[in-house]
């Protein structure tokens, strides 16, 4: 009888954890820059305000960076499909780039294949949320400090802010870019998604031209 409670007793807690995760939604984030050198500092005041925006569901992840009042990043990707639809909007116009693994260079390749992930038993709250600490280092030697919550689970992980090795989501993010320093924060996180077929589409949306990435390497 005690075995059977037991046995009980794990399943109600296993199903538990199974409902209270949260596998779509939108994640609102602030983001803050910051740097030493003054050539780089002039340029992050430019950036003040920015924001990002994760967006998540069945397999579906679309990320949105507002740089300032400079530029907007989205990126698309669904699993299963080698091509990320990649779209800026800024000062260059407004283009949009499919882009797949073999269009990384060298540099980039090895610091993905290279990159090392560290679960650390260190743990602090954001937006009501318990988070654990992890560590990713890349290819270039610099430490990204993660800070995911495990109660909100997307079912596919990839990309720049998610990362399949974590077992969760990012609510707050420290890495280095350069001689630039990076931190983003989430201020919001909303469950209820709205046309959804539009939000995930790898359409090239009107208005937008379509470039390589090679085209764009020559503009740095």
């Amino acid at each position: 009888m005690k075995i059977k409670a037991i046995l009980s007793i794990a399943v109600m807690m296993c199903s538990f954890t199974a409902i209270s995760q949260a596998t779509k939604g939108k994640i609102s984030y602030d983001v803050y820059m910051s740097s030493d050198d003054a050539a780089v500092a002039a340029y992050v005041d430019q950036m003040e305000g920015s924001t990002l925006e994760l967006t998540f569901m069945d397999g579906k992840v679309r990320s949105d960076m507002f740089v300032g009042q400079m530029m907007t990043t989205t990126s698309i990707s669904h699993k299963g499909q080698d091509t990320t639809l990649v779209l800026l909007d800024g000062m260059m116009g407004k283009i949009a780039m499919k882009v797949t693994d073999n269009d990384m260079d060298e540099e980039q390749r090895l610091a993905y294949e290279n990159r090392e992930i560290e679960l650390v038993d260190e743990t602090k709250e954001i937006m009501g949320y318990k988070c654990k600490k992890a560590i990713l280092t890349a290819g270039d030697a610099n430490e990204s400090i993660v800070w995911y919550t495990e109660e909100i689970m997307p079912k596919y992980r990839e990309g720049q802010y998610l990362y399949d090795e974590i077992p969760g989501t990012p609510l707050e993010m420290h890495s280095k870019w350069g001689k630039m320093d990076m931190k983003i924060v989430a201020y919001e996180f909303k469950e209820k998604l709205k046309k959804t077929d539009e939000i995930f589409s790898t359409e090239v949306p009107e208005g937008f031209t379509v470039k390589t990435t090679e085209e764009m390497k020559k503009f740095r």
